[in-house]
């Protein structure tokens, strides 16, 4: 793994005999297996005049010589002495895991780290830390090792191992909880927060008091309270309750039965109308028609005078004679015809009308006009 991590060192042509006693100085090593990131030695490969050049630039922009010299050491990467540190402390932290010193291994490896930061050494981190059963630490060192872009140089079989056991650990914090319910595909909360998905399935909950709440169609609601221990295996059957078929609907207020109405009183005997009023309207219609008939007679005898000899007198005399004959007859024409239907009309009033309309007493009222050129008159008959 060494001869792998600093295998650009032995390549590089451009620092000449330094590169050769490096190659030499490094050539035991190789079979230590101790890991030191390519990345640190990448920088080498840019030319010095370049680096000086930089520097150079550097100072013009008003860094101070401190600051470029330690940007150009920057750039050549670790120098032997901290490589030799990371070398010595990786090799400690094998042998000590080798001979299950978890805690010492654990200590050189976060030291060749600290030093020279290596995927290698972030594994055996994690390693180290699990092998001391600390949980929680080997988790985050496990995401560490897992997260760094340079982990797959350690080797396939070992990011494989890593994943495994980083979700084996993970899996050890939380219980986890197979729910069957009765029925099948139950929606399901937990804490009051809804479960993707319908039973059957497996949940994981954190370590302490959970409630779980389970809900199907047809079906009563119900609630579960759920201890959780962190790498417990629970497995829960919740039987949910038939919901009871909805109460009939009431039945039907009968609507109450209006009481019969109270029997009307007899009506009051009904008294025969009598007929003197249509008598008497006859008798006026008589009357005005013998009057119409004689001043109609004296119109026509003045008419005729008047033809034989036109005077003033004679045409007045016709003109009144004329009115007042034309007043007679509408006079008796009106009162005949209501005498007549007074005479026709039943006696005998309806029985629902006793108790509607009063009895009255028929009256009549008259009316005439006249003029210059002729004149009228009009009766109305109440009853």
């Amino acid at each position: 793994m060494l001869q792998n991590g600093f295998a650009p060192i032995a390549r590089l042509t451009a620092l000449g005999a330094l590169v050769s006693l490096l190659g030499l100085t490094l050539a035991p090593l190789a079979h230590a297996q101790q890991a030191a990131p390519a990345s640190a030695a990448k920088p080498a490969v840019e030319k010095p005049a370049a680096k000086k050049a930089e520097v150079k630039a550097e100072a013009k922009l008003g860094v101070g010589k401190a600051d470029a010299k330690a940007t150009a050491d920057a750039a050549k990467g670790p120098d032997k002495k901290t490589r030799d540190a990371a070398r010595k402390a990786y090799g400690a932290g094998e042998k000590a895991y080798g001979d299950g010193k978890y805690a010492d291994a654990y200590d050189n490896f976060t030291k060749a780290n600290s030093l020279i930061a290596s995927p290698h050494a972030q594994f055996w981190i994690a390693k180290s830390l699990d092998k001391q059963d600390k949980k929680l630490e080997a988790i985050s060192a496990y995401q560490v090792y897992l997260a760094n872009p340079d982990a797959s140089r350690t080797g396939e079989e070992r990011v494989t191992e890593a994943k495994t056991r980083l979700e084996e650990l993970q899996l050890s914090q939380v219980a986890l909880l197979s729910l069957t319910t009765v029925p099948k595909e139950a929606a399901v909360a937990l804490d009051g927060a809804p479960v993707p998905g319908l039973s059957p399935y497996t949940i994981k909950l954190a370590p302490g008091p959970h409630k779980l709440g389970f809900n199907a169609p047809g079906f009563e609601p119900k609630e579960v309270d759920v201890d959780a221990k962190a790498g417990d295996k629970l497995n829960q059957t919740v039987e949910l309750a038939v919901k009871p078929p909805p109460p009939p609907p009431p039945a039907p207020t009968p609507e109450p039965v209006a009481a019969a109405p109270a029997p009307l009183p007899p009506p009051a005997p009904v008294e025969k109308r009598s007929k003197a009023p249509a008598y008497v309207t006859l008798g006026i219609a008589g009357a005005a028609a013998i009057v119409g008939g004689i001043f109609g007679a004296k119109a026509l005898g003045s008419k005729s005078d008047f033809n034989k000899n036109p005077t003033t007198k004679s045409a007045d005399d016709t003109e009144r004679n004329a009115l007042i004959a034309d007043m007679a007859f509408g006079v008796a024409i009106t009162l005949g015809v209501t005498g007549i239907v007074l005479l026709t009309s039943d006696d005998d009033a309806p029985k629902e009308a006793a108790y509607l309309l009063p009895p009255k007493a028929p009256k009549v009222d008259f009316s005439g006009y006249a003029g210059k050129t002729g004149g009228g008159a009009s009766a109305k008959l109440t009853f």
